[in-house]
């Protein structure tokens, strides 16, 4: 009988299907408080998908979940954190649009914040307990991907789970990372929390590990002692046969053979004069703490890197900092973030296999796709790799298969020199297996092989000779017997273990926070508004005359209103082109209400209809592209084409006067300001607060930058999006009610030019189309900036063209000023 404690995490029976595919047969799993318990298996074992099951992000066809005791009753992220279970998932779930501190707050609710000292110190504290030293205000795509992975623990930490699950947690960490979360690890188990440890780093699992339980081609195989089977044992049930030895014999290299590869002074910013000699059929590893140089080295061998220096490959000099000189050159790389630069997920295996080689591939100079196939089958044939047909989606393959097609890929290129950088980061015990023989194999058809790797065990088995890099220079190389895990761990260590950095480090830094933040645009546009609008004053003394400037204003208190609403869909990821359309239909719908045959009460049932109906249309664009899941465009273009045909059918000409007495109040001054405009910045200031210090305004960023992040830390992607379309749609309705204050009849041709004039002011302050980031204070200043342009053309005796022509090319000039910012940030 068990003596075992009360499982904290039990599922029973679980099964899930997906086309063609049993990924879960049945699968059950109990962990006990305060253990570690490793689940193992391959690449495509069912690991993921059952913890993605047990944390709610996917519903399972059918089977039972308990967290601490609790049933979970449907598949809910929010759900199970809230029963207790944390997941830091292999590829992070961190918002890269929030900061990292918005990242924790809207991650853990307040009520679960525990500790003293304010929202600041209880940040601090978090990142403190992993060893974070990056600045909480950072946003996340300005990290590394080690430093992203500390984010995600560290959220999941805060949580105070109940149960843990770590999937893959050290694969971007270094040694030192490691044993840090080693630390934490013991530290919460003694607190009783169970932690659910996946890693395909055999010695990781011995370690640390109580118990070990085994998924094979979604099937449970087993819960064993970690104590009483040895990595051989285990290795042979993972992959479900005996293994003689994980790594090649070391019987390729030719070392009397002139060099292949000869890299002499190469230099930058991150390097040292770092000289490199490789034979044929040799493999040479670079190894060291992060950030010391070894990846800056190899990413300048693939000309991915500036530098200076002299490269030559078979005695022929290929030209640095150019990836497709490189290239041509035989320098054949293997990206270390697969997903980032490796796959083009949207295409096929033969589509990505044969990418390097299309020219060799035509017939009549076009691709031959039976060239093609023939190559991605064989291909396939000689890695194992396990897919339907070539003509499958990649996306679909599991960790180590994709991997495999991006070794094969590079295979096919014939290189002369094979640049691997983390070649098996989150492949499976067998598939490493099977990849450090093709490595080997590479080597064995006589080209020199480069491998970057944070493993330690894998670059002493792999490499016939390691570099260990420090502060952007080689400070050791170990060859023969001095090849062990732990003079490479210790060379590492023992040496300075970050390069020095620059002088203006800090300066640098702070600028670039700023340059890539979302208040940079906002303040470069207030600078452009008041120069344009000095120099047209200049010019024409009568720009700053109370008539002109409350012109100006009042024209843009109703364009920023639209461009408010335009604002919330495209934080979201989307665009509403039907605004334009929409508020000239508020116009008309208004118009029935407010000319002289009605009073006061029925004007004001008047703003009740228009804003149902504004809130209709939003609910009906909301839900064809969030639940029927039609494109944006295609969606709002439609209901523009349809509000247009609305409004023309109430008013086929302009009629419905306004009565005076509603324009006079919608269009009351104080001084030169409109009444409208003062509610309009106020809304604007609320607004900002509200994106900045609230869950909803993070949820509407997090959801434009990540849906399935965002899913996966509680937020509801599908009803955030709705709301964001109903609020455009009411906000233009605003804007609409002002619009029809300054034309004053019931005109259905008005406000179409809000569509492309909102998008231009929201994208002039900074909004990424793509989503994730904007301001809506941004907003408002590209609003002034557009309503100026329009105003100045005329006091500057400048033709009608230039309303057109300047916010066309200030857009492109915006655009390309914060794309490169933001890149050069992010590339950092």
């Amino acid at each position: 009988m068990s003596t075992l404690p009360r499982p904290v995490l039990r599922l029973t029976d679980v099964v899930k299907t997906f086309p063609g595919v049993v990924a879960l047969g049945g699968v059950s799993l109990e962990v006990v408080a305060g253990e570690v318990h490793a689940l193992l298996g391959e690449n495509g074992a069912g690991k993921s998908t059952l913890m993605a099951v047990a944390a709610g992000a996917l519903a399972p066809d059918s089977g039972q979940i308990e967290i601490g005791g609790e049933l979970l009753s449907e598949a809910s992220p929010a759900l199970a954190q809230a029963l207790g279970i944390a997941v830091v998932y292999q590829h992070t779930s961190v918002i890269e649009d929030l900061t990292v501190a918005e990242n924790l707050l809207f991650c853990v609710p307040a009520a679960r914040r525990a500790g003293a000292g304010g929202e600041v110190a209880w940040i601090n504290a978090q990142l403190a307990a992993v060893g974070a030293t990056f600045d909480r205000r950072t946003r996340v795509s300005d990290l590394s991907v080690a430093e992203r992975q500390l984010v995600e623990i560290a959220k999941a930490l805060a949580l105070r789970p109940k149960v843990l699950v770590l999937d893959e947690p050290t694969e971007a960490l270094t040694a030192i990372e490691t044993e840090r979360l080693f630390a934490q690890i013991g530290r919460i188990t003694e607190q009783g929390t169970a932690v659910v440890y996946i890693s395909h780093r055999l010695p990781e699992v011995r370690r640390i590990a109580e118990r070990i339980s085994i998924l094979r081609d979604g099937r449970f195989r087993g819960t064993f002692p970690a104590s009483g089977v040895s990595e051989e044992e285990i290795l042979a049930l993972i992959i479900g046969r005996s293994v003689d030895r994980a790594f090649p014999h070391k019987d390729t290299a030719k070392l009397g053979a002139p060099p292949v590869l000869v890299a002499r002074d190469v230099r930058n910013d991150r390097l040292q004069s770092v000289d490199l000699e490789v034979r044929p059929g040799e493999v040479v590893g670079l190894a060291g703490v992060e950030g010391n140089g070894q990846r800056d080295f190899i990413r300048a061998l693939a000309g991915l890197t500036p530098i200076t220096g002299r490269l030559t490959v078979r005695d022929r000099p290929v030209a640095t900092s150019d990836p497709i000189a490189a290239q041509n050159g035989g320098l054949i790389f293997l990206p270390g973030d697969r997903h980032a630069e490796g796959l083009l997920l949207p295409l096929t295996i033969r589509e990505n296999l044969t990418l390097l080689v299309l020219g060799t591939l035509t017939r009549y100079g076009l691709v031959a796709r039976d060239k093609e196939l023939a190559l991605a089958t064989s291909y396939g044939e000689k890695l194992a790799i396990k897919a339907p047909s070539p003509e499958a989606n990649i996306g679909h393959l599991s960790g180590g298969n994709q991997q495999k097609v991006l070794f094969a890929r590079s295979m096919a290129a014939n290189p002369a020199v094979f640049l691997a950088d983390e070649p098996t980061r989150g492949v499976d015990a067998g598939a490493r297996v099977e990849l450090y023989k093709v490595v080997r194999d590479v080597a064995r058809a006589g080209a020199g092989v480069v491998v970057l790797s944070s493993d330690a065990v894998e670059l002493q088995g792999l490499c016939d000779r390691v570099l260990v890099f420090s502060r952007g220079k080689v400070v050791r190389t170990l060859t023969g017997d001095d090849l062990t895990e732990e003079n490479i761990t210790g060379a590492a260590i023992g040496s300075a273990t970050q390069r020095d950095a620059p002088t203006a480090a800090a300066g640098a830094s702070w600028f670039r926070r700023f340059t890539s933040g979302d208040i940079a645009p906002t303040l470069i546009l207030a600078a452009l508004i008041v120069l344009l609008g000095l120099y047209t004053a200049g010019v024409n003394p009568k720009f700053l005359s109370d008539r002109s400037l409350s012109g100006t204003l009042l024209l843009a208190s109703a364009l920023t209103f639209v461009s408010v609403g335009q604002l919330f869909v495209l934080l979201t990821g989307g665009i509403d082109l039907s605004v334009g359309p929409l508020t000239g239909l508020i116009v008309v719908v208004l118009s029935f209400f407010a000319d002289g045959d009605h009073g006061p009460a029925t004007f004001v049932l008047g703003l009740g209809v228009a804003l149902a109906v504004a809130a209709l249309i939003g609910l009906v664009n909301g839900v064809l592209i969030r639940v029927v899941k039609l494109s944006p465009l295609i969606t709002t273009l439609a209901m523009f084409i349809a509000l247009q045909g609305a409004s023309l059918s109430l008013r086929s000409t302009p009629d419905g006067f306004f009565r005076r007495e509603i324009t006079q109040t919608l269009t009351t001054r104080f001084g030169f300001l409109p009444a409208a405009f003062i509610a309009a910045a106020l809304v604007v200031v609320a607004l900002e607060i509200m994106l900045r210090r609230t869950r909803f305004g993070m949820e509407l960023r997090a959801v434009g930058s990540s849906e399935v992040a965002a899913y996966r830390l509680g937020a509801r992607p599908v009803r955030t999006g709705i709301l964001a379309y109903v609020a455009c749609s009411c906000f233009a309705a605003v804007g609409g009610l002002l619009l029809a204050a300054q034309v004053g009849v019931g005109d259905p041709t008005v406000g179409q030019t809000y569509t492309l004039q909102s998008i231009s002011a929201v994208v002039l302050g900074g909004a990424s189309i793509f989503g994730g980031r904007g301001s809506f204070l941004g907003a408002l200043a590209g609003v002034l900036l557009v309503q100026e342009i329009t105003a100045t053309t005329g006091f500057l005796g400048l033709s009608s063209a230039w309303q057109y022509w300047l916010p066309g090319l200030l857009i492109l000039t915006a655009t390309a000023l914060y794309s490169r910012t933001r890149t050069a940030s992010e590339s950092h």
